[in-house]
């Protein structure tokens, strides 16, 4: 004989069928009836965006993005050279922010100190890190898929050749910042080291030596952006999640109605996006990324959870693990992150309502289905 029975304590698939008010044993708190208070703020990230296949240049309005490029791996058979010229190519990415046809404008400067680019962030600049002689510059609208040429100092390649050869000499390689001046009215995106070789930036050097003049084209580099925005960019009411600086939300949950030790069996987060305050690229993820804040001090988080779209504009996620483990005790309950999943690649700007939106349909929302124990 088959019996047909359920699940006591159904699982996320399951809920979907149960009504909040039905007599399994399940309760149901949503923070919009429940009065379930959620609080929210943005706090800006300093992030190492070396792995990025994008260095982003460029200003616009309060934004401002500029790219530490170095050439690495340079033979030690090109000393004693003459340098006839020397010329930067880089390739547009045709990623921009928000101009498309808006003007580039930067000048390259000297980096005096020899810095390490996979740690590096915006905050590991000083003035005395920067030259202040321009050994080339550029200004112009970058055409789609295109390559742009900035003509640099023969001197200080010379000297790249130079110190390659010899680790005893006085100038050393390095790298340069390539830096917006306030001609520049967009931010583009140029192909980065982490390419194919068709798109990755090169430098074309023009030499004599011993009679004999040749082209080198350096091909080995690494280079990293730092993209930086006041906090006044944040709009009222509002939380701001912008790759690239980063800016991320976090959100705090009053779970005071919740009892102890109970049986977490679903708990959704759900948000909204402003599109008419936001801006996001045809090439970029709008992938949300939710994690659990372990250290309000630098907002450390960890247990993250990927947050997709239900449709153009709302956002949807499962925190069962985050919140199973506040409600056991295992974690401190100190809130979510929330982080765009292309952080390293771009400056895309998500601004999703807060809960002080005046429009409470757009305010976020958390349900929990739980289970108590036996």
């Amino acid at each position: 004989m088959i019996l047909n029975s359920c699940e006591n304590n159904p699982g996320d698939v399951g809920l979907s069928f149960i009504s909040p008010n039905d007599t399994t044993g399940v309760k149901f708190l949503d923070s919009e009836t429940d009065s379930m208070e959620i609080t929210s703020y943005s706090f800006k990230k300093l992030i190492n965006a070396y792995a990025s296949s994008t260095m982003l240049i460029g200003k616009y309005e309060q934004y401002e993005s500029k790219t530490l490029l170095k050439f690495t791996d340079i033979s030690g058979d090109y000393d004693s050279s003459t340098i006839l010229s020397a010329t930067l190519v880089l390739k547009n990415s045709n990623y921009y922010y928000v101009n498309k046809t808006g003007t580039t404008a930067f000048n390259v400067f000297k980096v005096n100190q020899n810095l390490d680019f996979t740690t590096l962030t915006l905050d590991s600049i000083s003035s005395s890190t920067i030259g202040t002689t321009s050994l080339g510059s550029y200004s112009g609208v970058v055409p789609d898929s295109q390559t742009i040429s900035i003509t640099l100092d023969n001197q200080t390649v010379k000297d790249w050749l130079e110190s390659a050869a010899d680790t005893g000499y006085a100038e050393k390689n390095y790298g340069v910042m390539l830096q917006p001046t306030s001609a520049s009215n967009t931010i583009k995106g140029f192909y980065s080291y982490a390419n194919v070789l068709d798109n990755i930036p090169y430098l074309s050097i023009v030499r004599t030596k011993s009679g004999v003049t040749d082209t080198l084209k350096l091909i080995s580099s690494e280079s990293v952006s730092l993209s930086d925005a006041p906090e006044t960019v944040i709009p009222q009411d509002r939380m701001l999640v912008q790759n690239g600086i980063a800016y991320r939300c976090g959100l705090n949950f009053d779970l005071s109605k919740l009892p102890p030790n109970v049986i977490v069996n679903n708990a959704t987060l759900e948000f909204t996006l402003d599109t008419k305050s936001s801006f996001t690229s045809e090439s970029g993820s709008k992938t949300m990324i939710v994690g659990l804040i372990n250290d309000t001090a630098n907002n450390n988080d960890t247990l993250f959870v990927n947050a997709f779209l239900k449709d153009t504009i709302n956002y949807s996620v499962s925190l069962n693990q985050i919140f199973q483990n506040w409600n056991s005790g295992n974690l401190p309950n100190l809130g979510v992150s929330i982080r765009g999943s292309f952080e390293l690649q771009n400056i895309d700007k998500f601004v999703f309502f807060s809960p002080t939106s005046p429009d409470a349909a757009t305010r976020p929302r958390l349900k929990i289905y739980y289970t108590l124990r036996n």
